[in-house]
């Protein structure tokens, strides 16, 4: 917001634990108004009508955690979609995590690079690792971009093959936290690479 200040986000109270909380207002998504479409085809759909093909889904990948973690959700949707596919955090070109709150996705970017959590609840030997700054989010989350409730799924997906089309980039994993506990993964590829 254009009046914002450093000193105006820090008196802006905790929204979910009130003692001791760090969600704000001030780093949580806004609801937006937005839309956006996408067309899933099969192949012999593609080839009857000539559409163009913008990307792949290669795999999806859905996870439930307790409710009280509900932002850990793509946490444990994208492990085993890159254990099915053999694949690392190095193998992935570009990432979408669905910026629900700040908090959220550094909490998920924890839990990957953390032995101990990926030990206990995936039984690694090794953190799943960390993404890159420079590889997540490349245009801003949902914080600084809003969240189109009803929308955001399409618009991450769609973010994420014009990213990988920008970048000439081969795979891209795209995330969401829902509520109740729930989380999504979605594994891209790009048909030009």
């Amino acid at each position: 917001r254009p009046n914002s200040s450093p000193e105006k986000l820090a008196k802006l109270r905790p929204a979910f634990d009130r003692k001791f909380g760090k969600v704000t207002a001030g780093n949580s998504a806004q609801i937006t108004d937005g839309s956006a479409w996408v067309i899933l085809a099969s192949e012999a759909s593609i080839e009857k009508y000539d559409l163009p093909i913008l990307g792949k889904i290669i795999d999806t990948q859905w996870a439930g955690v307790n409710p009280s973690e509900m932002g850990l959700g793509p946490v444990h949707a994208v492990v085993p979609l890159l254990q099915n596919h053999h694949l690392g955090i190095e193998d992935i070109d570009y990432w979408e995590v669905n910026e629900a709150f700040a908090a959220q996705v550094l909490a998920c970017k924890a839990a990957w690079n953390d032995a101990s959590y990926c030990k206990t609840h995936f039984d690694l030997d090794q953190p799943l690792g960390d993404i890159p700054d420079d590889r997540l989010n490349i245009d801003g989350g949902g914080v600084s971009l809003g969240h189109p409730v009803g929308a955001s799924g399409a618009r991450i997906i769609l973010h994420l093959l014009n990213t990988l089309k920008c970048h000439h980039a081969k795979r891209g994993i795209a995330t969401l936290c829902i509520g109740g506990g729930q989380g999504g993964a979605v594994l891209l590829e790009n048909p030009e690479k």
